[in-house]
């Protein structure tokens, strides 16, 4: 066993520490006691010496110095003085300890040598009473952590109770010894430490795994301390982005004190994870936690770069928006998108499987600036799905109008929502969904019913009959231009609300 690692375990850091340490660390095979300097000839090597009294009584004369000349023949690892003699080891002997490569230990004071040659003999045998003290001494170290304590706190507790450092790392190590952080069943990182031999081997397994616990807990506390004010402004941002305008004004105020920068410029961000979109009967709430998970770590990913980011839901998809004090400038939007890249590649390598689609808007002033860049985020993001794009998508490449996507997230636009399309929401359910869609798609094809069917995969005269259903439940006249103008824009408009 390596000095260090002899001297730092649980068991004996508390009883001996260093006067003069070796540049090295020698290996320590056994334990000698000796009474006399001149026994050190026959010490065998690599051992840890422990000198008694009468012994280091020469601790400050001439004969010291031959003594560790003596040890240094016989690869001797470390003396060991008394607290009351280590005072007197003089400038000279320390230097003659570095040159040969002997440490110089002094114990504590009221240490009883005979139990602590017993101790280290202990220690080197390595045997199943050290390891079960060593884990049981871990599991306090633990148990003790404060509910206020740090991750590194911990570690630090649990490696010097265990005598070997323990390491969190992200991904999971190939070989070695390892244990997961779960947290809320999703996998945090991993604890790891250098491999043990014989029964510390077991005892490091079984410590980690109760560490690999405790750095969970911590984790889990601190996320929870996060979360508090994100839900708090995520539940308001949430509420806004879907409320009439009649309900707006006091959300904004709420939003202040919340202390988000509602009156700033903002940029949205819409994520959409298309496997996740359509979740089998049963499998809603597990699809919707992901959904927030993902949104959770992409939100982390982009902390720290311009701006201040915050999360926020628009139905079933996550939203986040980047908030600036100032206009951003026009080149706000690409930098959030080479942002959101980066991030999602992060998110991505968690879910491999599942496709995310990003579309990003352009900045806004105030709160109505931060509605009109959810649009623009939402048409992005329709641009993407249509075009079959899976990177991130600015709202200013896609082509669009801005003047036409600021009119479908307008309250006039809302508004010819609410009561132009009112008599087929009114049917409720799949059926006024399949309707409404097929009333858009009829429209975007000019009134062409073989198109229509064409886009929807649906028999000529399936068609014609849905649009007869439409109309005669519509208050429209279905041969006036301006009516079907008006109904195709609310068409758009419900899709990018």
């Amino acid at each position: 066993m390596a000095l260090t690692h002899l001297v730092e375990s649980p068991a004996l850091s508390p009883l001996l520490s260093y006067v003069s340490r070796p540049r090295s660390a020698p290996a320590v095979e056994r334990v000698a006691l000796i009474e006399d300097l001149g026994a050190l000839g026959r010490v065998s090597e690599h051992a840890i010496v422990l000198v008694t009294r009468a012994a280091s009584a020469e601790v400050s004369s001439y004969q010291f110095d031959i003594a560790l000349r003596v040890a240094r023949s016989r690869s001797v690892a470390a003396l060991v003085l008394s607290a009351a003699d280590v005072g007197r080891v003089t400038p000279t002997t320390i230097a003659i300890a570095d040159r040969s490569g002997t440490a110089i230990l002094g114990t504590g004071r009221d240490v009883d040598l005979a139990q602590l040659a017993i101790a280290i003999g202990r220690e080197l045998a390595g045997g199943a009473d050290v390891a079960l003290l060593r884990v049981h001494t871990v599991l306090r170290a633990i148990e003790a952590h404060p509910a206020d304590g740090t991750m590194e706190s911990l570690l630090r507790r649990a490696g010097a109770a265990l005598g070997v450092a323990l390491t969190l790392v992200e991904v999971e190590p190939r070989a070695g010894p390892r244990a997961a952080v779960e947290v809320e069943g999703h996998v945090e990182g991993w604890l790891t430490a250098p491999e043990q031999d014989g029964d510390l081997a077991m005892a490091l397994d079984v410590a980690l795994h109760a560490a690999a616990t405790g750095v969970a807990d911590v984790l889990a506390r601190a996320q929870r301390a996060e979360e508090l004010p994100i839900q708090s402004r995520e539940e308001v941002l949430t509420e806004l982005l879907s409320a009439p305008p009649r309900d707006q004004p006091p959300l904004i105020v709420r939003a202040r004190k919340l202390g988000l920068p509602i009156d700033g410029w903002h940029v949205a961000v819409r994520l959409e994870f298309e496997d996740l979109a359509d979740a089998p009967a049963g499998e809603e709430v597990r699809a919707h936690q992901t959904r927030l998970r993902l949104a959770r770590a992409a939100l982390h990913a982009v902390r720290g770069t311009s701006g201040t980011w915050h999360s926020a839901r628009a139905g079933l998809e996550p939203m986040l928006f980047c908030m600036y004090p100032d206009d951003p400038g026009i080149a706000a939007t690409g930098e959030v998108a080479q942002v959101m890249d980066r991030a999602l590649g992060r998110v991505r390598a968690q879910l491999p499987t599942t496709l995310i689609r990003c579309g990003v808007g352009s900045p806004h002033p105030g709160p109505a600036g931060l509605l009109s860049s959810a649009a623009e985020a939402r048409a992005a993001v329709t641009a993407a799905r249509t075009s079959g794009r899976v990177d991130t998508v600015a709202f200013d490449s896609v082509g669009l109008r801005r003047t036409l996507v600021e009119w479908y997230a307008s309250d006039v636009a809302q508004e010819a929502v609410s009561t132009v399309l009112a008599p087929l929401a009114q049917l409720g359910g799949a059926r006024a969904e399949r309707l409404i869609q097929t009333l858009h798609v009829y429209l975007d094809q000019q009134g062409s019913l073989t198109r229509t069917a064409e886009t929807l995969n649906l028999h000529r005269n399936a068609v014609a009959y849905r649009i007869k259903q439409i109309f005669s439940v519509l208050d429209v006249d279905r041969d006036n231009p301006d009516d079907l103008l008006l109904l195709q824009l609310a068409c758009r408009a419900r899709e990018l609300a």
